[in-house]
């Protein structure tokens, strides 16, 4: 009797680092995969609930992105904590922490700290 191994299920890491260097990459259609319908976002200048408006305001983001950086990442069973740079045309270098909550291969809780000064002083000035 031969057993079959199961298809690797991808821990909440790699789920992580695949849908952040996707959408980093302007690849948002293939970053949206990764997203639960119900999931909500977090951050120093917005709060979503719902996969529309997250993906609306990262493909935003994400047509801004010139560089990215990956400077840590870290996993358990069901979170990832990722610290990254990312590097846009509008307000230069950000250095952003991430803690990204997964379930059945599913985002559905983004919580993002960044410094919001350049964005929040840009913003002023326009």
């Amino acid at each position: 009797m031969t057993t079959q191994a199961k298809p690797h299920e991808a821990l909440p890491l790699e789920i992580a680092i695949a849908f952040t260097q996707a959408w980093t990459s302007h690849g948002v259609p293939k970053a949206a995969q990764y997203v639960s319908e119900d999931v909500v976002f977090e951050g120093p200048l917005a709060q979503t609930t719902g996969s529309a408006a997250y993906l609306k305001g990262l493909a935003g983001l994400a047509r801004d992105v010139t560089g990215f950086k990956m400077l840590a990442a870290y996993g358990d069973g069901d979170q990832a904590l990722l610290m990254y740079d990312l590097t846009t045309r509008s307000y230069g270098n950000l250095t952003c922490a991430k803690l990204l909550t997964i379930r059945n291969g599913k985002i559905e809780r983004d919580k993002l700290t960044f410094d919001s000064h350049p964005i929040r002083s840009s913003t002023k000035a326009a």
